[in-house]
């Protein structure tokens, strides 16, 4: 079999995994084997736990043991298909995202984590090509690769920066953390002698669902609008000293402002050309 014809067909099963993947809920009770479609050996390895109910397995077993089937599907789809460029858009079952840069080196897949909580938490696994194979740098399930440097919630979209001499990515995401907290994060980063660095990077932690990071492809400027609350701490900081801005938030929470940064791409980094803040009111 040819390693195409080998790599559709590992698609298709990932694609497999996913559809029983959906079907899972870390607050119900057991999930069968049947309904699993567990192997024989995936069932022998559950003897004389106690993951395994008669013919059954509780559910936070069941989701660990797709999620392990999904991880090492996707990591053999980046293994058949390391000798050419590839894109798996349109080929994979809506219950995982798929990114890549415009360059077709860097490729992100995210699904949720299903952990249970208000955290909506998700495993991110990223990939990227260099030279001919693709090099797994990042996964959530694992804590491999770049941990600190890439995001542990994944990505919502990857734009391809291209200087005079390097390629930088522009990830940019955002996480529902609890039940009124809403996480954003942007990071640029680029590879050199064969490790990735971060040339910027910027959050916003807050209650508002309203908050806005948000960058401009055309005029190559980040956004950045958010009201200061109990988790961004009481002042505006464009420079992100969130520990400053936090130990301080209790000797000083009558005011709510609105902040307002603005960053602009200079060939090498972002770089802040505006900034303001306004009150919006006093306790």
């Amino acid at each position: 079999m040819s390693q195409n014809k080998l790599a559709q067909q590992t698609i298709d099963q990932l694609n497999e995994q996913l559809k029983i993947y959906e079907t899972l809920s870390p607050h119900a009770n057991l999930y069968s084997f049947k309904d699993l479609k567990l192997s024989k050996t995936d069932i022998n390895s559950f003897k004389n736990t106690d993951d395994a109910i008669n013919d059954s397995l509780q559910a936070y077993a069941a989701i660990e043991t797709i999620q392990h089937k999904i991880l090492t599907l996707i990591n053999v789809i980046f293994i058949l298909k390391s000798t050419e460029d590839f894109d798996l858009t349109d080929k994979l079952y809506n219950n995982i995202s798929y990114l890549k840069s415009d360059d077709n080196k860097l490729h992100n897949l995210i699904f949720y984590a299903k952990s249970g909580g208000s955290y909506q938490s998700r495993i991110s696994i990223i990939y990227y090509k260099q030279n001919t194979e693709y090099q797994k740098v990042y996964d959530t399930y694992t804590d491999e690769g770049g941990v600190g440097l890439f995001k542990p919630d994944g990505y919502d979209s990857i734009k391809t920066l291209t200087t005079n001499t390097q390629v930088k990515y522009l990830l940019q995401g955002s996480v529902k953390t609890c039940g009124m907290c809403f996480y954003n994060y942007i990071t640029l980063l680029h590879l050199e002698n064969d490790v990735f660095t971060v040339d910027f990077e910027y959050t916003t932690d807050s209650r508002s669902y309203d908050t806005i990071l948000d960058y401009d492809n055309n005029n190559q400027t980040i956004t950045v609008n958010y009201q200061t609350d109990d988790l961004s701490g009481p002042e505006c900081f464009c420079e992100q000293n969130n520990e400053e801005n936090n130990a301080i938030f209790e000797d000083d929470s009558t005011l709510e402002k609105e902040c307002y940064c603005l960053f602009k791409f200079n060939g090498d980094t972002f770089i802040l050309k505006e900034q303001s803040e306004t009150v919006i009111k006093r306790n």
